[in-house]
């Protein structure tokens, strides 16, 4: 086997191959003296060192293992904290944008609305006739210019994404609408709307 785990021990079988190697084809007799390159109390020696060796690898290694599924875990929690963060941010953003929205939108909001009102006065005054004769003069030309100033107003508005709402006839939605009052009207049925204000 030549993967990483098992290079060492055959590299440990290979060099004890090539020392029994040296001993040579017949045993050494009893009389003679122990050779000097290696005896058995050598060999055990060794291989006990190579265990001891072994053990301070496997030691490190698990403490490699769990230094490094710490730190993997510290990094996942830091991606996650960013994460968090990033939504946070994106949140706040969002509601600083609605927050300025609102405050800049909403006095033109009173504005087109006051428009309103007062194109529908100048038709009403338009629509009276007098004794003597039609309209009373230069009414048609305010009716128009209050037109073409609530034209502008929405479309000016439609720029940031306001568009006006058609409520009246419509059943009434708590999420858009804002009830003032509730009153019956005969041939409408009840959670409609009447009237804008």
């Amino acid at each position: 086997m030549t993967d990483g785990k098992h290079d060492w021990k055959q590299q440990a079988l290979a060099d004890f191959a090539r020392w029994l190697d040296g001993l040579g084809p017949e045993p050494p007799d009893e009389g003679d003296p122990p050779g000097r390159d290696c005896d058995l109390r050598d060999l055990f020696a060794e291989f006990a060192a190579l265990r001891q060796e072994v053990r301070l690898r496997n030691r490190e290694h698990a403490r490699a293992t769990r230094e490094l599924a710490r730190a993997t875990a510290l990094y996942e929690s830091a991606g996650r904290r960013e994460q968090h963060r990033e939504e946070d941010l994106a949140a706040f953003e969002t509601r600083v944008a609605r927050t300025a929205e609102d405050r800049c939108l909403v006095p033109f909001l009173e504005v087109r609305d006051a428009l309103e009102r007062g194109l529908a006065a100048t038709a009403r005054l338009h629509a009276k006739r007098r004794l003597f004769g039609g309209p009373p003069p230069g009414s048609a030309a305010a009716v128009e210019g209050y037109r073409l100033a609530v034209r502008r107003f929405d479309r000016a508005l439609s720029r940031f994404g306001v568009q006006p709402l058609s409520s009246v006839g419509h059943p009434f939605d708590s999420h858009t609408m804002h009830a003032v009052e509730m009153r019956q009207v005969d041939g409408v049925g009840d959670g409609i709307v009447v009237e804008e204000l």
